[in-house]
């Protein structure tokens, strides 16, 4: 299988001439280009004002003998990347505003592969762009459950803000994966009865399909997975407020205690006044006076403290 990288209209003339399946994959292209390569492959004009302004959503577009895909794969952290597609039974070409590992490995291996399965060709692309998700996935998996052991071990307001921004990043992409996911199997039979197009002995892009849903279920599971959190450091946050305030009310009830005693012995009482006046008398009556109603509230808040905690 040819791999072009660069729109070289006279080997494309010859190539469409010969009937060879080829595949022409354009890097951040210049508009020039991308109005080359519509001449170059016959493509449709409406379909080629999709591709100068990128930023469109998920979709496939039939147009006559050839098909346009909206595709979007991503990367580590988390970033989509869309890439057109466009699929006839001569050609396939991707054009992309990214860098993407997952085409750029494919030209090696698919530069080896021979023309006469179209249908295996499309499904190494496709499933190439569709398992560049699982890294993801891995990688917002393990930031989660990092984010997770945070909130519980110590709930600070920066994890919140945390928790927010992998929500909108994990429901981004889930939309784009449920709605690809949603078109596939329409896609799919549009692809296979496009004129020209070999099919394989086996329904190798049913794969794809299998695989969008599998990711689409992910990433639902993520963003529950976050919203869950959310409530989980609410909670956290509360039991640590809870905690607070017993302590406070634990050291309030000894200074309530200790006003008490030490009100008592301010009274002008004669014999207060008349007794306690040596050293001794004054351990006794007035640091024992203090001491001994804390030992024992502290006792019983210990032995209580499943009770009332």
């Amino acid at each position: 299988m040819h791999v072009l990288t660069t729109v070289d209209e006279p080997l494309i003339k010859r190539l469409r001439g010969e009937h060879h399946f080829f595949w022409i994959d354009l890097v951040r292209p210049s508009a020039d280009e991308i109005k080359q390569l519509g001449r170059a492959l016959g493509l449709h004009p409406v379909a080629l004002e999709d591709t100068l302004e990128f930023g469109q959503r998920p979709k496939v577009d039939t147009y006559d003998d050839q098909l346009l895909f909206v595709y979007y794969t991503a990367k580590v952290p988390a970033k989509p990347i869309e890439v057109h597609i466009y699929i006839s039974g001569d050609f396939i070409s991707t054009i992309r505003h990214d860098d993407c590992m997952a085409l750029d490995d494919l030209h090696g291996s698919l530069s080896q592969q021979p023309t006469h399965d179209e249908e295996v060709l499309v499904y190494r692309i496709f499933d190439g762009l569709t398992d560049a998700y699982y890294p993801v996935i891995e990688a917002l998996e393990h930031e989660i459950d990092q984010l997770e052991a945070d909130v519980l071990n110590h709930p600070r307001r920066e994890l919140l803000t945390t928790s927010y921004r992998l929500k909108q990043n994990v429901r981004g992409l889930h939309r784009l994966a449920a709605a690809q996911h949603n078109g596939f199997d329409v896609a799919h039979d549009a692809i296979l009865a496009l004129p020209g197009f070999e099919k394989s002995s086996k329904p190798y892009l049913r794969d794809v399909g299998d695989h969008l849903n599998q990711i689409s279920s992910e990433f639902q599971r993520q963003a529950e997975d976050l919203f869950s959190l959310t409530q989980t450091y609410f909670n956290a946050n509360a039991d640590r407020l809870n905690a607070t305030a017993t302590r406070i009310t634990i050291g309030g009830t000894i200074f309530v205690a200790w006003t008490v005693i030490t009100g008592f012995f301010g009274q002008n009482f004669k014999w207060l006044t008349d007794h306690v006046e040596s050293r001794h008398a004054f351990l006794f009556f007035g640091v024992g006076g203090l001491i001994i109603p804390t030992v024992i509230l502290i006792t019983l808040f210990w032995v209580k403290r499943h009770d009332w905690f």
